[in-house]
């Protein structure tokens, strides 16, 4: 044997030691019963353990050098902090592993904590000159190449980071991904928008980038996002006076780590703005179809922004916790408008695109910012969301034994053909409709069959569903409590046992 060969030999011998003891090889995913999750290489293992002074960046660099000729693996964190000075880029097949949470192991229990948490750093603002650069913080973990696949993060406590996984639509790789039993705060990032000079902002001025999720996944095929934590941030968020926007000057805005969306989950716009265009389909926008998806058992807060948005084909949404505060005055949503009446942050507890979705056991208490003259709030505060903006038609999808205090919001979409609304207790205010099932758009009738609304309770207006033509729907068994119950029925739909409703 070579002094080459006996190396090589030697290095495969240390690998492999190091992967042994460094934990279980089982899939830790398995209970969720998706095929898929076997295909990450559990097996291939090795540790990293917290750098008592100092970063963790070339310890990590360190432990994917050592899986990358081995078709990936997992980089196991023994329990500590982690201090990371940059954003870390996972390589193909890479999982980052951290220990099982030692009591609840349900994130949805405000009690569930995660022994190894990695501290990204945190943005110091300065109010003066050209302020503290946005590239000195927003850090997080994304992947090295778009197109990698069997990669994760798992059981991790982030401070001051994200995570957000691209897809490489081109090449049709990118698959099998997954964020599971993590907790994240101050997951915000900054708009690189703002300042805007043409509205002569201070250069110091900062503002939270609207559409950047703390949980951002997308993939060809196969997403698992579940029993993740996104609770109030707490302290980190910091107020701006002499805020500079169109048409005026605002104290007190505060750059909000939790107005932010919460978790994209192949997140994309299937169509035409506001029925401008085409309804996506599979034909003309794959990447909104992608098959595997399932998000569950998380934990969402929000003070603005969508909490859960995802596009596919027979995507599961189940048994989330969504939580928005109240009375949080927005007087910008933008970074560079006042807010009027006809404003949105787009509050919304969970937004679907695509076709044969199941949204089913999520609970949520959703609100409407106030806006700059705290006498209105923002137009928007939706519950669960199928409506006409860039999105497609309504096809086999479900909605069942959801509890919140928002609307079910099927709303414009220009065709619904398979439609089941089952067991739901939707209680609105005032005079909204707790479930409005409208296929009809601004410019005309759409078809609307195949719906079938029962055994849900109600409060607010009641029930609407229209579409025309229209075959084989059902509205039955469904109870109105309080005053105002109505069903507004354009649709031919078959009206049977419904009690609490006027006539």
């Amino acid at each position: 044997m070579t002094w080459r060969a006996w190396l090589a030999l030697i290095g495969m011998s240390v690998l492999t030691w190091s992967m042994a003891w460094a934990g279980p090889a089982a899939d830790p995913l398995a209970q969720y019963g998706l095929p898929w999750t076997s295909q990450v290489h559990w097996s291939n293992q090795t540790t990293v353990s917290p750098v008592p002074d100092g970063t963790s960046d070339g310890a990590l660099r360190d432990a994917q050098r050592r899986l990358a000729g081995h078709r990936g693996g997992v980089i196991v964190f023994e329990p500590g902090i982690y201090r990371f000075a940059e954003t870390i880029h996972l390589g193909d097949g890479i999982v980052l592993r951290g220990a099982d949470p030692s009591g609840v192991g349900d994130a949805r229990d405000s009690r569930y904590a995660l022994p190894v948490r990695f501290e990204f750093p945190r943005y110091v603002p300065t109010f003066e000159g050209r302020g503290t650069p946005i590239d000195t913080a927003f850090k997080g973990i994304t992947l090295a190449d778009p197109g990698a696949s069997n990669c994760g993060v798992l059981n991790i406590a982030i401070d001051y980071g994200h995570i957000d996984m691209p897809s490489a639509d081109g090449n049709g790789t990118g698959r099998n991904r997954f964020v599971v039993g993590c907790i994240l705060t101050h997951a915000a990032v900054a708009d690189p928008g703002i300042p805007n000079a043409h509205y002569g902002q201070h250069p110091w001025q900062r503002f939270t980038a609207r559409h950047h999720a703390a949980v951002c996944v997308r993939a060809v095929e196969n997403i698992l996002v579940a029993n993740n934590r996104l609770p109030e941030s707490g302290d980190g968020n910091f107020t701006m006076n002499d805020f500079i926007v169109q048409g005026g000057r605002i104290d007190g805005v505060v750059f909000d780590y939790d107005n932010r969306p919460g978790l994209y989950v192949n997140d994309a716009g299937l169509g035409g703005a506001g029925a401008s265009g085409p309804d996506g389909t599979p034909e003309t926008h794959p990447w909104g179809f992608r098959k595997g998806i399932v998000i569950r058992d998380n934990y969402v807060f929000c003070t603005g922004r969508c909490a859960i948005s995802f596009s596919g084909d027979g995507t599961i949404c189940a048994d989330n916790v969504i939580r928005f505060k109240d009375d949080v005055w927005r007087p910008t949503t933008t970074g560079t408008n006042l807010t009027r009446g006809s404003a949105t942050n787009d509050n919304r507890a969970v937004q679907m695109r695509g076709w044969r979705w199941t949204v089913s056991g999520n609970r949520y208490r959703v609100y409407r910012n106030i806006c700059y003259d705290r006498q209105y709030r923002l137009n928007d505060g939706e519950g669960l969301m199928h409506e006409d903006h860039v999105n497609s038609t309504v096809k086999d999808s479900r909605l069942i034994g959801n509890r919140g205090n928002s609307y079910i919001s099927i709303y414009k979409t220009g065709g619904i053909d398979g439609l089941l609304i089952r067991g739901n207790d939707i209680r609105t205010a005032g005079g909204i409709a707790a479930i409005y099932v409208v296929a009809d758009r601004n410019q005309g009738r759409y078809p609307c069959r195949n719906v079938t609304i029962e055994d849900n309770i109600t409060a607010g207006s009641g029930i609407q569903i229209s579409g025309e033509p229209a075959s084989n729907n059902v509205i039955r068994n469904n109870r109105h409590v309080g005053p105002g119950g109505g069903i507004l029925n354009a649709a031919q739909a078959v009206l049977d046992n419904n009690t609490g409703y006027a006539p």
